[in-house]
C-alpha cells in the first residue's frame, strides 16, 4: 500500500513538473516575444502603442467588435502619417504610399490574404479577381474589360435610366407616409441596376423590398471579421463550431443565390447587352462556370455596395449642410427642366454634384478599410524609410481623407475644394490624391466610372423632383456605424417633398 502511494506521489509530481515546465516555457516565450517586438523588431522605431506592437490580439479585439476603422483614425491623429498597428504590419496616410504600395508593378507588393484583408480569399481553392496573384488578375480583367469601356457604359444607360426613374416614383408613392430610409432605398436602387447589369434581368428589389438579397449581403459583410480572425489564427476548418452560426450561413447563401443567377443567365437564349454578354463574348479570356460565380459576386457587393455607400453618404452630409445643398440644388434645377434631360452625358457636366460626391466619399469612403499589401523581398523604400521584406503595408482609407497633412479643415464638409481653386484658397495645398476611395494602381476598382454616372443620375432626379430635409438632424448616422471591410447600413430617414 505504502508502495502504491509512492508511486503515485512521484507520479503526481513528475506531472506537475511537466506542466510547470510548460508553464515556464510559455511565460519565456511570452516574455522573449515582448522583448523583442518592443526593442528589436525591425519595426520598433516606428510610432504606435506598445500593445500593439506586442501583440495583434488588440487589433483582432477592435476588428471583431466592428471599430477598427475609427479606432486607426484616431491612432493616426495621435502618431502622426504612419502607425505601426501590429508586431509586422504598418498602416500608412500619405498619397506617396498609394503610389507605391498600390501602384508599383514590379517588384508588386502581394495582397495580404492571411487574415488582414478580403477573407476568405477563395471558394473552393479558386480565387476570384479581388484576391488573385499578378498574373492570374491580369487575365481576369482583360476577361471583363469590355464590359466597363466606355461604348459598354453608354449601352447600359438604359439600365441606369429605367431604376433611377423607378426610385423617384417608389418615393412619391410613399414620400405621404412618413419618413423614408434612404440608405435602404439607395441599396435597393443599386442592387437592381448592378442585377441588371450582371445578369440581364432586375433583382426586382424596388418593387418587392422583401428578396433576400440585401439581407444576406449585409450578414455576409459583417461576418467577414470573423473569417479573417479565423484564417489568422489557423481555426477556419472550425468556423461552424467557432464563430457564430450566420457568419457561415450568409457566405454559402449569397454563393447559391449568386450561382442561381449566373446559370440562369447562361441559360437565357437572347440575353441583351449585360456584363455577362461581354465576358462570354470574350473567346481569348475563357471563364469556368465557377470563375463567373465568383466574379459575378464581386460585381454583386461592389456594385452594389459601393453605390449605396457613396449615395448615402452624400445625402447625409448635403441635408447636414443646408448651404451647400442650396448650392447643389440652384445646379440640377437649373440645369433640368425634366427627367428627360438627366443622362449620364448631361450630369458628368455639373461640377458641383461631381464635387460633393467627392468630398462625401473623402470623407465617407466606401470602402473604410486598409487592403493591406506584404512588401516584396528585398524590401522596399516607403515614404523616404526602408521596410524590411514580409511587412504588411497599407493605407488606411478612412484616415487618409480626415488627416490635417492631407486636407485643410479636414473633418468639415466642403465640396469647393475639389473645384477650380482661386489664387490663394486656403484649400490649395489639399492633397487630392490623398484620397483614393476607389483603390490605385492595376488592381483599382474597374467599375469607377460606372459607379460616377449612377451617383450623378440618382442624385440628379432626386433634387430636381423632390425638396428633402433630415428627419432626425440631432441623431447621429455615421459616428454610430461598425465597419466590416465595409460601412455597416444603419438608417438614415428623411424626409421627401415632390415639387410641383
Amino acid at each position: 500500500m505504502a508502495d502504491v502511494d509512492f508511486k503515485t506521489i512521484l507520479s503526481n509530481w513528475t506531472i506537475g513538473k511537466a506542466v510547470l515546465a510548460t508553464f515556464a516555457l510559455l511565460a519565456l516565450y511570452v516574455v522573449g516575444s515582448v522583448i523583442y517586438n518592443i526593442y528589436l523588431h525591425p519595426l520598433r522605431k516606428y510610432p504606435g502603442p506598445k500593445l500593439w506592437a506586442i501583440s495583434r490580439i488588440p487589433w483582432n479585439w477592435v476588428n471583431l467588435h466592428g471599430r477598427l476603422a475609427w479606432r486607426l483614425r484616431e491612432l493616426h491623429q495621435q502618431y502622426g502619417p504612419v502607425v505601426r498597428i501590429a508586431p509586422d504590419e504598418l498602416s500608412y496616410t500619405t498619397s506617396t504610399a498609394w503610389k507605391k504600395i498600390y501602384g508599383q508593378r514590379t517588384p508588386e507588393f502581394s495582397k495580404a490574404l492571411d487574415g488582414r484583408g478580403l477573407a476568405p480569399p477563395s471558394i473552393n481553392g479558386i480565387k476570384g479577381i479581388v484576391t488573385e496573384d499578378q498574373n492570374r488578375h491580369s487575365r481576369l480583367r482583360r476577361a471583363i474589360a469590355p464590359a466597363f469601356s466606355e461604348r459598354a457604359l453608354r449601352d447600359q444607360e438604359g439600365y441606369l435610366q429605367s431604376h433611377s426613374t423607378n426610385l423617384v416614383q417608389q418615393l412619391k408613392k410613399r414620400c405621404y407616409e412618413g419618413p423614408q430610409d434612404v440608405v435602404k432605398w439607395f441599396s435597393l436602387t443599386t442592387f437592381d441596376v448592378i442585377s441588371d447589369l450582371a445578369f440581364g434581368q432586375p433583382a426586382g428589389c424596388l418593387d418587392n423590398a422583401n428578396q433576400p438579397w440585401l439581407q444576406v449581403i449585409g450578414t455576409r459583410a459583417k461576418s467577414i471579421v470573423w473569417f479573417q480572425f479565423a484564417i489568422y489564427y489557423g481555426f477556419f476548418d472550425f468556423m461552424n463550431w467557432l464563430a457564430p452560426k450566420y457568419t457561415v450561413q450568409a457566405r454559402q447563401k449569397h454563393i447559391e443565390l449568386t450561382s442561381a443567377k449566373v446559370n440562369q443567365r447562361l441559360a437565357k437564349k437572347n440575353p441583351g447587352k449585360d456584363f455577362m454578354s461581354y465576358i462570354v463574348e470574350n473567346k481569348t479570356e475563357q471563364l469556368s462556370n465557377l470563375e463567373l460565380v465568383i466574379m459575378a459576386s464581386s460585381f454583386i457587393v461592389a456594385g452594389s455596395g459601393t453605390g449605396a455607400s457613396g449615395l448615402s453618404a452624400t445625402a447625409n452630409f448635403l441635408l447636414r449642410n443646408p448651404e451647400k445643398m442650396q448650392k447643389l440644388v440652384e445646379e440640377v434645377r437649373g440645369a433640368f427642366a425634366s427627367d428627360e434631360e438627366i443622362t449620364m452625358q448631361s450630369t458628368s457636366t455639373l461640377k458641383y454634384l461631381t464635387a460633393c460626391i467627392d468630398e462625401s466619399m473623402r470623407l465617407y469612403p466606401p470602402a473604410p478599410s486598409t487592403l493591406p499589401r506584404f512588401v516584396p523581398q528585398g524590401g522596399d523604400e516607403i515614404d523616404g524609410k526602408w521596410v524590411p521584406a514580409g511587412t504588411a503595408v497599407g493605407v488606411h482609407q478612412f484616415s487618409v481623407g480626415h488627416m490635417p497633412w492631407n486636407f485643410n479643415r479636414a473633418s468639415e464638409f466642403i465640396p469647393e475644394r475639389w473645384l477650380e481653386l482661386p489664387p490663394g484658397s486656403e484649400f490649395a495645398n489639399d492633397d487630392r490624391a490623398a484620397t483614393q476611395p476607389f483603390s490605385y494602381g492595376p488592381r483599382n476598382c474597374i467599375g469607377k466610372s460606372l459607379a460616377y454616372a449612377e451617383m450623378r443620375m440618382i442624385l440628379a432626379k432626386l433634387i430636381l423632383n423632390f425638396d428633402m430635409e433630415l428627419a432626425y438632424p440631432n441623431e447621429p448616422w455615421w459616428e454610430k456605424q461598425g465597419t466590416y471591410i465595409v460601412w455597416e447600413k444603419l438608417p438614415l430617414m428623411v424626409n421627401f417633398r415632390p415639387r410641383q
